[in-house]
């Protein structure tokens, strides 16, 4: 599935070679580059409440389980929708073993941006945890702002440690350190990049 950037575009974007930082050899700072994508896309994803790896190339796969309610409607938790794989309903009764029924796509209609299914012409057998929904949300590619952000920030990182460096009091090697110039280089700009993918506090579904 890739990262939200590859390596040599992080390399291009920043045009800080491994002689600037101090790295030994190209391989030496390949590998910190690699891990610094590592950490620019947590920070990301961390901001944006969504799970690891969200905004890769196709999405990630989840299965939830939702109360039923008679409008029909589910709120799935995560969002844009790429593809319902099913909708399944839970047909035994209360306290009875799980019936689990897979119903068409004749059943439903979805809105992929917001990811709310509503389900017609058919009803499980009970309210609590009745519909079993099983998708992939996310996007079809990494979205450009995505790719945009990631690429300020490991700018911004490297461009930070090049300044304390340039005063002996930076370690290539010290990880408490990138993390912290990490955190200083995670600017309101990049926030402000971000905020139409930032998914709200409250728990939907």
């Amino acid at each position: 599935m890739g990262n939200y950037v590859t390596r040599e575009e992080a390399k291009d974007y920043t045009r800080i070679t491994y002689l600037d930082l101090g790295f030994s050899t190209e391989n030496e700072y390949d590998s910190f580059i690699d891990q610094l994508i590592d950490q620019a896309e947590e920070i990301i994803d961390n901001y944006c409440r969504v799970p690891s790896g969200f905004f890769k190339d196709d999405g990630l796969s989840f299965t939830e389980l939702h109360d039923w309610d008679e409008s029909g409607i589910i709120h799935l938790k995560y969002y844009p929708i790429i593809a319902i794989t099913k909708v399944e309903l839970d047909t035994a009764g209360y306290n009875q073993t799980a019936n689990w029924t897979e119903i068409s796509s004749t059943y439903y209609y979805t809105e992929l941006n917001s990811g709310i299914i509503k389900i017609v012409g058919k009803s499980p057998g009970h309210v609590e945890k009745s519909v079993r929904v099983t998708y992939t949300a996310g996007y079809s590619s990494t979205p450009y702002t995505i790719r945009n952000a990631t690429l300020n920030l490991i700018s911004n990182i490297l461009h930070g440690m090049l300044v304390r460096l340039s005063g002996e009091t930076v370690n290539t090697g010290d990880f408490t350190i990138r993390y912290s110039a990490a955190k200083e280089a995670f600017t309101s700009e990049i926030k402000a990049l971000l905020g139409p993918y930032r998914r709200g506090l409250a728990m939907r579904g």
